[in-house]
């Protein structure tokens, strides 16, 4: 029985290991055939969602990075530390000319040789920054496959912007560092930043409370009313929205998943 189960863990790591190898392998093609990077990010918190290893990299090779804060009308903050950069709202379709008009001079700064003169343009990011709903609204029309689930783009994909420039989409990545499948400190902060989605974690609750460490007035705005802690937050929400277990008992991994939900989704401004 513990050989069987030994086997399981064994095959289990091999797996685990193989999907973190697969996508930043990916990554660097990406990079290593692209001019110019998009690196985008969530305007509620660039500083965390920034992927320093492959940044290095990218300035290592002499590459253009380009930031692009996304998801900026969730949020009134402004982080002009990162420069050059360009916030947008796929949403609302704020700042997409602006940063098409930001590519196209950056490109034109490239000096291409040979008989392939077009500027390659790699976009990169986290999981479910909304890439590719990006890549959409720049080219004007739906070519790159949308998913609302994080990790659904699976390859990387040549678009046309213009005649002469490519924009190269990526699958989201999360940092090596940041990685893990054991630690809950970490997935939470996934979770968090959208890394993993909502809907596949096992421990929404602690999730939850790393949200709400941080952000406990804006939650108490959304939803009107006082709470102490996260475990007060899914007891409230569970008893007004009807989460009950036989006995009148708070389903608290259903209440912890629907504030999440809101929190992913942007509804929570």
């Amino acid at each position: 029985m513990a050989t069987k189960r030994q086997a399981r863990s064994a095959k289990k790591l091999k797996n685990i290991k193989k999907q973190r190898g697969k996508y930043p392998l990916l990554l660097e093609k990406v990079i290593e055939i692209s001019d110019i990077i998009l690196e985008i990010l969530d305007a509620r918190f660039p500083k965390e969602m920034q992927n320093k290893e492959i940044e290095k990299l990218i300035k290592d090779k002499g590459k253009k990075i380009i930031y692009v804060l996304n998801k900026s009308d969730l949020t009134r903050k402004r982080d002009k530390s990162l420069n050059p950069r360009v916030f947008v709202s796929c949403k609302n379709h704020k700042g997409i000319n602006e940063l098409r008009d930001k590519i196209k001079q950056e490109a034109a700064k490239v000096k291409k040789t040979g008989d392939f003169n077009r500027v390659h343009v790699g976009i990169i990011g986290y999981p479910n920054t909304g890439k590719s709903s990006l890549i959409n609204l720049l080219i004007g029309r739906t070519s790159a496959k949308i998913g609302s689930d994080a990790g659904f783009t699976k390859g990387i994909q040549k678009l046309r912007l213009t005649e002469n420039i490519i924009l190269l989409d990526s699958p989201g990545v999360i940092p090596l560092e940041e990685y893990s499948t054991m630690s809950e400190e970490k997935i939470a902060q996934q979770v968090k930043v959208g890394g993993k989605s909502y809907s596949q974690i096992k421990n929404p609750e602690i999730a939850l409370n790393e949200i709400v460490k941080t952000n406990k007035k804006q939650l108490q705005e959304f939803y009107k009313m006082k709470f102490d802690n996260a475990e007060d937050l899914i007891e409230k929400i569970g008893r007004k929205k009807g989460f009950l277990k036989k006995g009148g008992e708070v389903n608290s991994d259903k209440a912890a998943r629907f504030v999440l939900k809101d929190w992913q989704f942007g509804i929570i401004k």
